[in-house]
């Protein structure tokens, strides 16, 4: 174990930040914080935005970026409601209802992997920067969304669908983190045992070399997108089971936050690094601080992001240091090559 800490410096950072952030609120609100109550409560909201940051993990480790996530999946889940809601009725037996619940999931995935296609050949096709291509179909996927429901909640979701989104497997594993166990090791296993996860590092650590290396860079890029895609409805999916509706804006403030937790890990938008468990280590210390803040009546749920701020930027500082960019080793590698 130490000296896999010595190796792996982003864990070790991590799991002084979870030991800090668990001390702290143990003594504050230590009789809240552990209470089954408590932990219950976090592990329903977590994997909403926790099978988002893996999908956006698929895009930073291969160098690219795709903001226009959430709006995707808020589209796809504003179909999908539209759909469950119009074919379902109160005569309907529980298995026909689950029928129509899973018809409804496929119409959001398979929106998914078009938007995941647009992105791609945005990208890769027509070579604009990914920022700028993402941030454009947001817009487009938000517009979509607004026209369609005026802005309104798409409500009137058949009751068995919120059950389901609240029911706990075997009696203790909630539901939606069932969901999130499986798209973590799905995405553990394409990561770490397949040749699509071997491109994606190489991808991101030089481009232009995998070209030159017979991978079809352009292929894994769409890919990629489509992977991201997919992951995001499915939490935006998971958000509805929560909220018991769709809308255009619901999980915008997700977006950065998933982008927070994938830098604590040191999966930065360079590409090229990136370890999967770090994400989930950084995921489980947002929701712990989320949850955290929300003990103290005294405070509003801003204070979260002025910590996870104040984080990132103690992070960033840190991670100079880790990749080898600190200024102090930049001016020793030039003064010895001077010398040299």
């Amino acid at each position: 174990m130490k000296k896999y800490l010595q190796k792996n410096q982003y864990t070790r950072m991590l799991l002084i930040m979870l030991a800090v952030v668990l001390i702290f609120f143990t003594i504050t609100k230590g009789s809240i914080l552990w209470t089954g109550n408590m932990w219950s409560g976090m592990m329903m909201q977590f994997p909403e935005f926790g099978l988002i940051t893996l999908g956006m993990m698929f895009t930073f480790i291969c160098g690219q970026m795709d903001l226009s996530v959430i709006a995707l999946g808020d589209f796809a889940a504003i179909i999908a409601c539209k759909f469950i809601i119009a074919n379902s009725t109160e005569e309907m037996g529980n298995g026909q209802l689950v029928g129509i619940f899973i018809i409804g999931i496929l119409i959001a995935v398979i929106i998914a992997i078009c938007g995941g296609l647009v992105n791609g050949f945005l990208v890769t096709g027509l070579d604009i920067p990914p920022v700028m291509a993402t941030i454009a179909m947001q817009l487009v996927w938000q517009g979509l969304s607004i026209a369609l429901t005026r802005g309104d909640a798409v409500t009137g979701l058949p009751l068995l669908y919120t059950e389901i989104g609240h029911s706990k497997i075997l009696g203790f594993i909630p539901f939606p983190l069932l969901i999130f166990i499986i798209g973590l090791l799905i995405a553990a296993f394409l990561v770490k045992k397949t040749t699509y996860g071997e491109k994606l590092y190489m991808i991101g650590t030089n481009q232009k070399a995998c070209v030159f290396s017979a991978i079809n860079v352009k292929f894994t890029i769409i890919i990629t997108y489509c992977l991201c895609s997919v992951y995001s409805v499915i939490g935006c999916m998971l958000m509805v089971n929560t909220l018991g509706s769709a809308k255009a804006d619901y999980g915008t403030s997700y977006l950065m936050r998933c982008i927070l937790i994938l830098v604590l890990a040191g999966i930065l938008p360079d590409g090229g690094y990136g370890n999967i468990w770090d994400s989930v280590l950084a995921i489980i210390i947002i929701q712990i601080i989320a949850s955290g803040v929300n003990m103290f009546k005294e405070l509003n749920t801003y204070w979260s992001s002025l910590i996870w701020g104040a984080m990132l930027i103690v992070v960033l500082i840190l991670s100079t240091r880790v990749t080898g960019n600190a200024p102090k080793k930049k001016k020793a590698d030039v003064t010895a090559k001077a010398g040299s």
